[in-house]
């Protein structure tokens, strides 16, 4: 296991956020995290990432494990160009940095952007830079935090599968929060549904079927849908 939460909860102001969280992140798999706002996903995420500390219960993580995130908003540097930024996260030989940068950027579509300023992009193009950065930071362990949020639906499921390419070939251990039920489907090999003020799971669905092999007119992924739908709408 890369990270282990065992009991793990958190309150603020003496408010509880989350309440006996346990999850384990393996290698080469996804956890989608789904919830109504204030479930402390957010937070469940800064305790991933060691940026905040659980109240009681314990984190194990395991020393091989190197982390990227990515945000929300897609923090790109204004003043630099797109291989710039995805360049900023690693020190390397320009030689080799240049060759990697661009396989990158080939993947997530920006090739005939390498040289644009963040000022020049969509939002959806912005995003797929931030992702293409975090892959290059080579971290065996990837949190994403709703980065899908601000697009609309055609950008948001093109990124999926964008994100979906990077990660076969790569097998990082992804953690993806999201809103939407969908993209849960299409990219969790386990989705986790929180509960609201205090968070806690409620419900642990598996989905065996291979990311690239599904499909959201799958019958029984379909069925899946409803079953989160409902336990969404049900959650207190």
């Amino acid at each position: 296991m890369l990270i282990t939460l065992q009991d793990v909860s958190k309150c603020y102001s003496g408010v509880p956020v989350l309440e006996k969280i346990n999850l384990s992140l393996q290698p080469s798999k996804i956890i989608c995290l789904l919830g109504p706002s204030g479930a402390g996903k957010s937070t469940l995420l800064n305790i991933l990432s060691q940026t905040e500390a659980a109240d009681s219960g314990s984190v194990i993580t395991s020393p091989k494990l190197k982390l990227s995130y990515v945000f929300q908003e897609d923090c790109l540097l204004p003043w630099s160009t797109v291989s710039e930024n995805i360049g900023f996260v690693r020190d390397n030989e320009p030689a080799a940095a240049r060759a990697e940068i661009s396989s990158f950027l080939d993947e997530v579509g920006l090739s005939g952007y390498k040289d644009h300023y963040p000022h020049q992009l969509s939002g959806g193009m912005r995003q797929r830079c931030s992702i293409a950065r975090a892959f290059y930071h080579g971290g065996n362990a990837l949190l994403m935090d709703e980065p899908f949020h601000s697009l609309d639906y055609h950008l948001r499921f093109d990124l999926v599968h964008k994100l979906i390419v990077l990660w076969e070939r790569r097998q990082c251990a992804i953690v993806f929060v999201t809103h939407d039920i969908d993209e849960a489907l299409l990219l969790g090999d386990e989705i986790l549904i929180l509960s609201r003020h205090p968070g806690r799971i409620v419900k642990r669905i598996e989905i065996n079927t291979p990311q690239r092999s599904r499909s959201l007119k799958d019958q029984e992924l379909m069925l899946t849908r409803t079953d989160i739908l409902d336990q969404l709408l049900d959650v207190q």
